[in-house]
Order: C-alpha cells, then structure tokens, then sequence
C-alpha cells in the first residue's frame, strides 16, 4: 500500500464476498474502535484508497463484484464496487453499449469507486458527471442506508430507469467511500456504442489557445469527448518515444454518430470553428493517432502509460478556471505532461498536470509536489479530492469549510473508524 502519497501499511486487510460481511465487519470495527479503509478494484489518481493513519484495517472490496442487474433497453446497470471498467465493458459489448470511462483509471479500477470519487470522465463534457444514479450501502456505525430508488419498495424491474431526480442525497457520499459510509451498490449509467467515431485534432502554439479552442468548440455539442493535451501528454497516448514532432498544445475532438453523413456534418461545423480560431483540424497527428485515442477512451491504460523505466509520474488533480489556468502556466517542469478537459460548457476546467521523478527522489519529489501544490491553491485552484501531502494546506486555506465537513462526519461517524486522517467528504 506503501506509495508516492503515503508510508503507511495496512496492520491487517480484510477481504468480504458480500454486502453482509462488509457490515460485520464495520460493525466489529466499531466495537474494537479500528480505522477502516476500503479498497476496491485497481487503483485512482489520488491517495483515497491508503491509510492515512497507523494501525488501520483494509477492507479489499474487489470480491464483491457481481453486476446485479443490467438493462440494455434503458442504458444502465447496478453494480457491486470489484466490478472493473473491463468487466462491465465486456457485458456492454454484447448489447451494442459502451463504459464511460475516466481519465488515466486503468481497466482494472473499479467503475462503483472511480465515479464515487469523482474522477473525471471523458464523457463528462457531453453528459456531465450524472453516471451513478442511486446506490445503498452501510453507514459508518454498520446500519444499512439506501438512496433514491434504492431506498423505496420496488415491483417493476426497469426500476432504475427514472433519471436522477430522486438520487440528490447520494451527491453526499461521493469523493467519499468509506468516510461516511461503505457503498456496496449502485445503479451506473451506460450510454450506446455508436457505429462512427472519428477523431479530429487542432494544433495550439499555447496553453491559452488550448483553452480558449476547448471553449468554442464544447459550445457546439457535437462532440462526445473533447480534451486538450501537451505535447509530452499526446506522445504517451499515441505511444510516441518522442514529442519534439508534435505541436507544444493539441485539442483533441472526438465525434460519434450512426451514419458517415453525420460525422461529415459535425467535421464541416467544427471546421468552420477551427479557421475562425486560426487555425483547422487536421485527422491525424501521427500513424493511427485516431485508433489510439479511441482505445484508450474504451479501456484507459491508468498510470502505466505515463511511467518510463525508473521515472515515476504523479498526476495534480484540480479544478481551475481559464484565467487560473494560465496564471499558472509555468509553474510546471519542462517534462511535465498536462491534460486540460472543460467543464461547466468552459466555465472551468478539469486540469491535470503532473510531476515526473525518478524513484530513488521519493523526498525531494513529495517537497516539490507540496510546494508546487501551494502556488496551485494560491493561484485560487481547487483541489477536488486532497491527498494527505497537502491535506494541511488546503484545511487551512478554506478552514470554515472544513469545519463543517468535519462536523458531519462527526454526527455520522461519532467513533471515527472510517477514513480516518482523509480531508475531503
């Protein structure tokens, strides 16, 4: 468990086959006043799935993963949180419906975890974070909780097919599993695989004619997934040894339709976009670049496509606005990669730079991280979901806030057995 984010080793994990041994041993936790932190399938992008403090149990919930229930004339499914993207890929496969995936998740991470902590997905843009519908599970002292549909009596079987109007409470447990509560269900929404796809790419000399692209073009709602990279980014996703050949920014626009008539459309819109920002789309950067970027939207590669030999790569992950974005341009190594995605139709942004090390700099990299994480904060950046290294900083930085979260988990989780030491609900 040992990682960039945290020394701290598990004193004991505990592996459960069902939603009723998860209970127990939430409530044995209670009565023996252990710390728990779940585990569920693969890894995330940040620190939420390591103990942050000593002596604390793992509960490794990749065991339970059986996909409860799954409706195709709907688009939607429920699962249990081992469930992986690459399990429930393959189901939707067969009925002519694909995942929605996240940004640098490998396939082996869980799909029930990932959206819980609100990971950015590529879809995001088009359908906005609305992926988990409802969920049950158990509360911090091992009582049962459910929300939305979940929580009332059931006789049709499309029950899960009603939206999410009914689902507002479950937004309080998300960025949080295990804090407030295990979730051991959840209804997911899925969304059909279309027969035409094609990738587009727009070139920038810059990060603000990145930014300032991802603007116009997310305005049209054509595009499915639309997101801007650096160069160093882009050569890791087309599998590139080198970036010296690429362009120092490039949007990339991904179009999806039923027919190639609607793709040509969509492409001559966006065009039209293209020159009025100065510049045109072009289909490829490099040999299959199109292929690559599908593949990688289908099933991501996590941080494996990142990591070169001894060089370790540590993703920062943030909320920021253009202006902040641009403010902090060159806080960042010249090795650094950086994946920009809009959201809010551009009111801000996702933005994920990141830190390159070589392994045997663990200290020095874990100082510059936090250094370069208070220039973020400072600059105004958000960050979402803070790892232990700066949970300190941003705690006092935004202290009211914080006073509240933590008096909620107080009233949830009197005796503080769950997620102990994480900042964030």
């Amino acid at each position: 468990m040992r990682s960039f984010y945290s020394d701290y080793e598990p004193a004991k994990t505990v592996i459960p086959t069902s939603p009723e041994e998860v209970q127990e041993i939430i409530r044995h936790a209670n009565s023996t006043k252990t710390p728990l932190v779940p585990v569920s399938s693969g890894t995330n992008l940040q620190d939420t799935h390591l103990p942050s403090v000593k002596g604390a149990t793992v509960v490794d919930l990749s065991h339970v993963n059986r996909i409860l229930y799954f409706d195709a004339k709907n688009r939607n499914a429920v699962i249990e949180p081992g469930v992986t993207f690459r399990q429930l890929e393959k189901r939707c496969e067969a009925e002519g419906l694909r995942t929605l995936t996240a940004i640098d998740v490998p396939a082996d991470g869980s799909v029930l975890g990932t959206y819980l902590e609100m990971m950015p997905l590529y879809g995001w843009p088009k359908y906005h974070p609305w992926e988990m519908l409802t969920m049950k599970g158990f509360r911090a002292d091992g009582e049962p909780f459910a929300t939305g549909q979940m929580a009332m009596k059931q006789d049709r079987p499309d029950k899960y097919s009603w939206g999410v109007s009914f689902a507002q409470v479950a937004r309080l447990y998300c960025q949080a599993q295990g804090t407030l509560g295990i979730i051991t269900e959840a209804a997911v929404t899925l969304k059909t695989a279309t027969p035409e796809n094609q990738v587009l790419f727009f070139p920038c000399k810059n990060i603000q004619d990145a930014v300032k692209a991802l603007k116009t073009f997310i305005a049209t709602e054509e595009l499915h997934e639309i997101f801007a990279v650096n160069k160093i980014y882009l050569a890791e996703l087309l599998g590139e040894k080198a970036s010296a050949a690429l362009p120092p920014w490039t949007v990339v626009l991904v179009i999806r339709g039923y027919e190639k008539e609607e793709l040509a459309y969509k492409k001559k819109d966006l065009g039209a976009l293209a020159k009025q920002l100065g510049g045109e789309l072009v289909t490829g950067i490099s040999r299959k670049a199109g292929e690559k970027i599908l593949a990688e939207i289908k099933l991501p590669t996590g941080g494996a496509l990142h990591d070169a030999g001894d060089n370790q790569w540590v993703p920062l992950v943030t909320i920021a606005t253009a202006s902040q974005i641009k403010a902090c341009a060159g806080l960042m190594q010249k090795n650094s990669g950086a994946i920009i995605m809009p959201l809010q139709a551009g009111g801000c942004f996702y933005y994920q730079p990141d830190l390159r090390f070589e392994s045997g700099n663990l200290q020095k990299a874990r100082k510059e991280y936090a250094a370069v994480s208070g220039k973020l904060m400072k600059a105004g950046v958000m960050f979402p979901r803070p790892s232990a290294l700066i949970a300190k900083q941003l705690a006092a930085q935004y202290s009211d806030n914080f006073k509240l979260l933590r008096s909620i988990k107080k009233a949830v989780d009197p005796n503080n057995i769950m997620n102990p030491g994480k900042l964030g609900l």
